[in-house]
């Protein structure tokens, strides 16, 4: 995955550097920084139990981090929430770093609680530490979710081909009364990071962390000069590699082998 990451980030940069424009789909499609700029406590979703909740409910004395995407992702949100587990999993059970509440926001109108509830299952289990079935919520609200993307600045749009949004990675840290503190913005986040973010966080001061990636989750069109396609030419040469490097491995042990057996 990685490698994969790495190949594709250098090949968004290449296209920028020889000129290869993006196209009318995923144009803007961006986090727009807001650093200090507070959120709507009031704002109202259904949370994965069907209740309706305001978003204030979940500024209490610990850090606030916020997902943006929808369940039916077919990219980035599945790979980013993976992420973010792997990342806590790399924390101790009792380490503050795992002291935040996480909120994933759907911007999908036919998203509800049903599908919030699924998703949570999924990602308790993997967890599998007891602190996040309180610490973790998925919530659905178009209007309000609408009011939160611009709230934060994540810009997105909905593929009517692809039947999919097309959206940036990346997540926004807040303070506990519900300020933008920082945003890490990609598919990974290093634990080092997110320590960082969440330290920030708590003190309630603002600041750039990590490098500053833009990955977009986008459509199934992978038309010449798309990112889509850019996409898949890092997947060929990702499993390309990979294959490559299984070879070499094989051949090494077999050539160690005969030497050894040559030995005897």
């Amino acid at each position: 995955m990685f490698s994969v990451y790495v190949l594709l980030t250098f090949l968004m940069v290449f296209t920028r550097v020889f000129g290869a424009s993006p196209t009318e789909s995923t144009r803007g499609i961006v986090y727009e920084e807001h650093l200090g700029r507070k959120v709507s406590p009031g704002l109202a979703f259904v949370d994965d139990r069907g209740a309706t909740v305001k978003l204030g409910e979940y500024f209490r004395s610990r850090p606030v981090v916020v997902e943006m995407g929808y369940f039916r992702c077919p990219t980035l949100c599945g790979v980013s929430l993976n992420e973010i587990a792997q990342t806590i999993e790399d924390f101790p059970p009792e380490s503050a770093s795992r002291d935040f509440d996480f909120i994933f926001v759907s911007v999908d109108p036919r998203e509800t609680f049903v599908s919030a509830a699924a998703e949570k299952g999924e990602y308790l289990r993997r967890l599998a530490w007891d602190p996040a079935a309180d610490r973790w919520h998925f919530l659905t609200g178009a209007q309000s979710a609408a009011q939160l993307a611009a709230q934060v600045g994540f810009h997105y749009r909905y593929d009517p081909i692809g039947k999919q949004y097309i959206h940036p990675g990346g997540l926004v840290i807040l303070s506990p009364e519900g300020k933008i503190t920082s945003y890490l913005l990609g598919i990974q986040y290093p634990a080092a990071d997110f320590e960082r973010a969440l330290e920030n966080a708590r003190r309630g001061e603002t600041g750039a962390i990590g490098e500053i990636i833009s990955v977009l989750c986008l459509s199934n069109d992978s038309t010449e000069g798309s990112l889509a396609f850019y996409v898949m030419i890092a997947l060929r040469i990702g499993a390309l590699l990979t294959c490559a490097g299984l070879v070499l491995i094989v051949r090494a042990k077999h050539t160690q082998l005969r030497r050894k057996l040559g030995r005897t």
